[in-house]
């Protein structure tokens, strides 16, 4: 019995150890999954950026593999601009896209833009949107922004118009990426305004009886001083002082008039308190959409432009995120949401076809008009220029 049991146990040793080498045999004929796929496949970050490419609208590029890799790898976008200006799903589209943590901070006016850079040159925003030029040469000035990097932007490259790549509208390109324009007019309410001499700019600076406190001016001593010295005849930026005497005096002339020197008198032109408004074209576009009657005015003497600019200050520390942001912006679809919204003119030249006709027809001006809208020089924000204008606006505000 012991020899059988032993006989027994002998071959079921023997079976088990032919089973196990069969088995054996056959997992090593099979293919190793997990090692090849890891071999074979591209990095995890190359499927996100093919992945990236892939999911691009007709029409826009993407930013290189550098850029964007880097910007992964910063992951946050820390932007500071106007308080419900541009419309909520640029920001939202943007995080949901990318996954960016987006921080958002608003400013009220420039004036508090230049006084926290004054306080701390490397504050830690990695975006400033909403700028007109002499703020960005102003900051440019301190040495607070940051040289774009243009081969991150082919959008910006491809799309945006040469005269805003450089020059006159653009005199800080390096700095600077233009995101739309308007111009700084005035509107008024068809209701209780009726004057023959509309559009000119004699209804806002030289108003009737009758409209006696129900102007409002920006409270912005370039542009209300620049509007008087339009409707004179004279360059928005002149530093020439009988030139800036003369629209003092009729700035003085019309402050018994004025009711307010309001950047944005949205509510006190709703409530029909305001008939007549110097504003921007954006802005009325923005109160036309809840009360019809009120109209913009193309004035024959001209107007001063109405600049919105993207800017990358020294103190960023995701800039990569902030190119992104920048090519993102100038994608035609994009830009032409943000346009639509806030009754701007694009700089984008993919863009319009993608905006309502409504909205192209409110912004558009005749051809021949581009000449007479002007840009506010340093001149005016420098030197004599500066001091004149601020010895008036003082008198002025008094």
């Amino acid at each position: 019995m012991k020899l059988k049991s032993f006989l027994k146990c002998k071959w079921v040793a023997h079976s088990f150890i032919a089973g196990a080498l069969v088995l054996l045999l056959l997992f090593a004929s099979l293919p190793g999954c997990v090692p090849a796929a890891e071999e074979e496949g591209p990095p995890p970050e190359e499927d996100a950026y093919e992945e990236y490419v892939a999911s691009l609208p007709e029409g826009c590029l993407p930013v290189p593999r550098d850029c964007f890799e880097q910007a992964m790898e910063e992951g946050q976008l820390n932007i500071y601009d106007w308080a419900e200006w541009w419309p909520e799903e640029m920001y939202t589209n943007f995080d949901k896209e990318f996954g960016f943590k987006m921080v958002r901070d608003n400013y009220a006016d420039y004036d508090e833009i230049t006084a926290k850079f004054k306080l701390n040159p490397n504050v830690s925003y990695d975006m400033i949107t909403g700028l007109a030029t002499r703020d960005v040469v102003r900051l440019q000035t301190m040495g607070v922004l940051q040289e774009i990097n243009y081969d991150w932007l082919p959008n910006v490259v491809k799309y945006i118009a040469d005269n805003f790549k450089g020059g006159e509208y653009n005199p800080s390109a390096e700095y600077a990426v233009y995101s739309a324009y308007s111009y700084t007019t005035y509107a008024y309410n068809t209701k209780y305004v009726d004057d023959p001499r509309l559009p000119s700019l004699a209804v806002l600076l030289e108003p009737d009886e009758k409209y006696k406190g129900r102007v409002t001016m920006v409270d912005d001593m370039y542009l209300t001083i620049g509007a008087a010295l339009i409707y004179l005849g004279y360059r928005i930026d002149s530093d020439d002082e009988e030139e800036l005497m003369e629209a003092r005096d009729l700035l003085m002339r019309q402050k018994p008039y004025v009711m307010a020197y309001d950047w944005w008198p949205k509510r006190v032109i709703l409530e029909e308190e305001a008939w007549i408004a110097q504003l921007g074209c954006g802005d009325s576009w923005a109160i036309h959409q809840e009360l019809e009657t009120v109209e913009k005015a193309i004035p024959p003497e001209g107007v001063r432009m109405a600049q919105e600019i993207m800017i990358i200050p020294i103190g960023s520390e995701h800039p990569a995120v902030a190119h992104m942001w920048l090519n993102y912006v100038q994608r035609p679809q994009v830009n032409a949401l943000m346009c639509e919204a806030i009754g701007y003119t694009p700089c984008n030249l993919g863009a319009p076809q993608y905006m309502s006709e409504e909205v192209r027809k409110w912004i558009s001006v005749p051809e021949a008009y581009l000449d007479k809208i002007q840009v506010v020089g340093p001149s005016a924000y420098t030197g004599k220029g500066l001091e004149l204008r601020s010895a008036i606006w003082e008198e002025l505000k008094r």
